[in-house]
């Protein structure tokens, strides 16, 4: 694949992400349980960052990534400490390229796909789960008397749903991920 249609591929595929993460976003005005109040919601938006670490590798999944990470802060920023920019936007994104690595080790299937949206969700995680605990402590509810459990509830409530969703949707679709061009 000539780098023009590699960029153009990433391109298309991180604004595909943005548009998701949009539509989402408006479903969150509708159906309040798919959105949280300090940042987050339950969306497909990850799904096609995977495609590009599938397709592309560790380095441009990680570029892609950060790039949807800053395109996501223009978007919707909800900045509670500058360093949230960094953990929960530009890290937090990123980090889903490294699900790539798991192609190194292992052979590209629709099962090797999985494993790595489950990898990269959980990268994800972790640098929201840090964010959680290190940041936003003084906005803990009362209820809760552990920060610790309150960013992993707090995270985990729209991760969770969100790689569910990613995987079932890619399972039924991850044919299209394999051919040599997608459009």
């Amino acid at each position: 694949m000539s780098d023009t249609k590699k960029l153009t591929e990433i391109a298309v595929l991180v604004s595909l992400a943005v548009v998701l993460e949009v539509i989402f976003t408006g479903l969150g005005a509708f159906v309040p349980f798919l959105q949280l109040p300090y940042g987050g919601r339950i969306s497909m938006a990850m799904l096609p960052l995977f495609v590009i670490v599938y397709r592309h590798g560790v380095k441009l999944g990680i570029y892609s990534g950060a790039i949807y990470g800053l395109l996501n802060l223009m978007l919707d920023a909800q900045i509670w400490h500058w360093a949230s920019v960094f953990l929960d936007y530009v890290v937090a994104f990123g980090l889903i390229g490294f699900s790539g690595l798991i192609y190194l080790v292992m052979p590209k299937n629709r099962m090797t796909f999985m494993i790595s949206v489950i990898i990269g969700m959980l990268l994800r995680f972790i640098s929201h789960y840090i964010s959680g605990v290190v940041l936003f402590a003084e906005w803990m509810p009362e209820e809760f008397n552990n920060i610790y459990w309150y960013s992993f509830y707090y995270n985990a409530y729209y991760i969770v749903p969100s790689m569910v969703l990613i995987m079932f949707t890619s399972y039924f679709i991850f044919s299209r991920f394999e051919q040599n061009e997608i459009f």
